[in-house]
């Protein structure tokens, strides 16, 4: 069985990571545009634990290592609401995130918009 990278993670194992209190960031590559009644840009998910440790980028598998991406927001939202998100909150400028949060997991944590510190 092929283990997972550490700074990666599938559909299957974010669901086990939210459970365990990680957050879903969504991350902006590039920046939206509306194109006749769709929105279209490219955005990524990172699964994130509030106090800043071990983040994931989310990948279409363990055996080849691709950051997923989404193309639009009709996709990325029903993602988002098959992760358990009951609303959704997309970042349309590039560099923007915002983090989501599963329900059921006790204490709700703090999700929308992020401060991002360049190091």
């Amino acid at each position: 069985m092929i283990e997972e990278a550490p700074n990666v993670v599938t559909e299957d194992g974010l669901r086990g990571l939210l459970a365990d209190g990680y957050l879903i960031e969504v991350v902006c590559k590039e920046a939206a545009e509306k194109r006749h009644n769709s929105w279209y840009g490219t955005w990524v998910i990172r699964a994130v634990h509030e106090d800043g440790r071990d983040d994931k980028m989310l990948v279409t598998s363990r055996s080849y290592l691709k950051i997923r991406e989404f193309k639009t927001i009709v996709g990325l939202v029903s993602f988002l609401a098959d992760m358990g998100c009951k609303t959704a909150s997309i970042p349309l400028e590039e560099g923007g995130r915002m983090r989501h949060a599963a329900p059921g997991r006790g204490p709700e944590p703090r999700t929308g918009p992020v401060l991002v510190k360049d190091n």
